[in-house]
């Protein structure tokens, strides 16, 4: 007998939520990148146009300079995406909730929230891209609709997050290496040009923003992995889990969501579709 998840996960409402929590991933992972950019890339670039200048060129302490506001301008940026992801989050618990037929629990979830006019907003322009939109249907694997309520929400919420620590696992090493190889070519660059102690120095105002990113986006990383491992554990128990149960590993997920690092969508592609699809044989091995 049905249990309602498979009909209730491709109605119009449900596809525009969905839509509307996309888009705004979506749009805070293109902040990310500019925060990369601010923190990472230009400094880089400020570093290898000094060796295009001359010595005594007053445009080496511009850089220097430029440098270090980037680093300030990227902690603006990183504000607007919180605020992108919190309220995506927001969307997608209200997605699963509706979904699951759990109950809103304000003591557990938070004060309930009318955003339809976010939904609609944000979701407009995956709606209107009908390939887009034929991606949102069938968001869970639909032969968790053959099984009990309780044990749907279970596969479900474990089909959220199987994949999700092998990919955050893989950003965060190609995340080291990138930066480890940009800061030595930095000073590289410096003994290439034969650089006094002091002017090797300086050349700290480019590697300070990098650190600064990388230092941030390890520490997120390592404590998505950690709220992960807690859920994993706590999801592949094999004990039966009452609504009570499930609504607390479900406020687990809504905090991962909110407080995750958003990793740029050309990494997330990558890997996310072979990650997603064994998510997905793990749930229908479960059925």
């Amino acid at each position: 007998m049905s249990n309602g998840i498979a009909v209730r996960q491709n109605e119009e409402k449900a596809i525009a939520m969905l839509a509307a929590q996309r888009q705004l991933y979506n749009d805070a992972k293109k902040l990310g990148t500019i925060s990369i950019v601010l923190s990472v890339w230009l400094p880089f670039a400020m570093a290898l146009i000094l060796l295009f200048l001359p010595e005594e060129s007053t445009c080496k302490n511009v850089s220097y300079i430029l440098a270090i506001v980037s680093m300030l301008f990227s902690f603006v940026v990183d504000k607007h995406i919180n605020d992108k992801k919190k309220l995506a989050a927001f969307i997608q618990q209200k997605f699963d909730v509706y979904v699951y037929n759990m109950p809103w629990d304000e003591r557990i979830f938070g004060k309930q929230k009318n955003v339809n006019q976010d939904i609609v907003t944000y979701s407009k322009q995956i709606i209107e891209n009908s390939d887009k939109k034929e991606r949102l249907y069938n968001w869970y694997t639909p032969t968790v609709d053959n099984r009990d309520l309780l044990t749907s929400i279970l596969l479900c919420q474990r089909e959220n997050l199987s994949w999700d620590v092998g990919l955050r696992k893989r950003y965060r090493l190609s995340s080291i290496i990138m930066i480890v190889f940009l800061c030595s070519l930095v000073i590289v660059m410096g003994l290439w040009q034969n650089e006094s102690i002091a002017m090797l120095l300086w050349r700290f105002a480019f590697i300070v923003p990098m650190l600064e990113w990388l230092f941030d986006t390890v520490k997120t990383l390592n404590k998505d992995m950690e709220r992960l491992k807690e859920l994993d554990e706590i999801i592949n128990n094999d004990v039966s889990k009452t609504m009570d149960e499930l609504q607390d590993i479900q406020k687990m997920i809504f905090e991962h969501r909110k407080e995750c690092y958003a990793i740029p969508n050309v990494i997330y592609q990558i890997f996310k579709d072979n990650d997603e699809d064994a998510a997905r044989r793990v749930v229908s091995i479960d059925n």
